[in-house]
């Protein structure tokens, strides 16, 4: 009989230990979902913000890629016209066209990175 109640006694005792601990570790779990979901929201919002940023600046990078292009060919032209007529462009006109040029180049690759993050995605 002895031995039955010890039996019984730390039997008891366990489940009221484990009861306790499973109250502390269904809040835990509570916070955890609370701060999770908090943080996959705001991240979600972090990258929908980023994206549309993207977006535009994509367009916008386009926009001077045409703005750019049509400078070349005006400068070109100009450029034809003054051997034509034997004169030579001055040269901050010509350093108008060639940094055109490049930022035709640079706009481009920045298009291809905006493309790469948009992977990230």
């Amino acid at each position: 009989m002895n031995t039955q109640k010890r039996v019984f006694n730390k039997l008891f005792k366990e489940e009221k230990t484990e009861l306790s601990t499973q109250k502390v570790e269904l809040g835990l779990v509570d916070d955890f979902t609370k701060v999770f979901e908090k943080a996959v929201n705001l991240d979600s919002s972090i990258g929908n913000t980023l994206i549309s940023a993207l977006s535009k600046a994509e367009g916008k990078y386009k926009s001077v890629i045409s703005d750019y292009e049509n400078a070349i060919k005006l400068g070109d032209k100009a450029t034809e016209s003054a051997k034509e007529l034997g004169i030579d462009l001055p040269t901050t006109f010509k350093n108008k066209i060639a940094s055109s040029k490049a930022g035709v180049k640079e706009a481009r690759t920045l298009i291809g990175k905006i493309n790469q993050l948009y992977s990230a995605f």
